[in-house]
């Protein structure tokens, strides 16, 4: 299950990067370890614009765990579309892009190809047991959000070339309507998850939409359609305000 945890997950190292990024010539190291102990003081250092840049632009692999790369990409992104969510949604959305991506790069995440949200939903109706079927519509709206915010090209070219036509309104359907009925479930009172979960079904295209552009500016996790399919799929997917 995918927890909303990210900042609860941060390491030394991220610490000790955080505040190098801050303090470069490091004159305000002990003022700053200090306020990195207080979780309001950290939370206004994580969203310092210099971390985002500095993460993006290193020439080589940092010494950062994902869940530290992962929030302050998601969160500065989520500021930049006018989405504050006080870091709770930017927590969970880094804990699920954390786990899918390093998945992946491990070889260890099946094909895009063969995820069928169908299939998730024919086990949520089949599950007896209230924790099992939370977890499953928590899931399906994972990866309607993973699909459609990391992948968009993926679903544009199955949807304009392959054999079976899903658009992008099915994926945001999907991924409105499971989270919400997961908001709604005494198992997401448990884990904390009730509110964030409400969130981010009310605003899934606006989440899915800075997502696409985070993908598109920022990180290249793919390979990259020709620039034709990409441009109308990007006009085709941006949202009208």
């Amino acid at each position: 299950m995918i927890k909303a945890n990210c900042r609860a997950r941060l390491t030394p190292e991220d610490l000790d990067f955080l505040v190098e990024t801050l303090d470069p010539d490091g004159s305000q190291r002990a003022p700053l370890d200090e306020l990195t102990s207080d979780a309001d003081s950290l939370d206004r250092l994580l969203d310092d614009p210099r971390l985002f840049s500095r993460l993006l632009e290193a020439p080589r692999l940092l010494n950062v765990s994902p869940f530290f790369f992962y929030y302050i990409v998601v969160r500065r992104v989520f500021l930049e579309h006018e989405i504050d969510e006080g870091g709770a949604v930017a927590d969970y959305v880094g804990a699920l892009l954390s786990y899918h991506l390093e998945a992946r790069r491990q070889d260890k995440e099946p094909p895009l190809e063969s995820v069928y949200l169908v299939d998730l939903v024919t086990e949520m109706t089949e599950a007896r047991d209230p924790e099992r079927a939370f977890a499953l519509q928590a899931e399906i709206g994972n990866r309607a959000l993973f699909l459609a915010g990391v992948f968009p090209d993926w679903i544009y070219h199955r949807s304009v070339h392959g054999r079976r036509s899903v658009s992008l309104a099915y994926y945001e359907d999907m991924g409105r309507r499971h989270y919400a009925a997961a908001s709604r479930s005494r198992v997401a009172r448990r884990h904390s998850l009730g509110e964030v979960l409400g969130f981010m079904a009310d605003r899934f295209p606006m989440l899915r939409q800075a997502l696409n552009d985070l993908v598109d500016e920022h990180l290249h996790l793919g390979r990259r359609p020709l620039g034709a399919d990409r441009l109308c799929r990007q006009a085709i997917y941006r949202l009208r305000n």
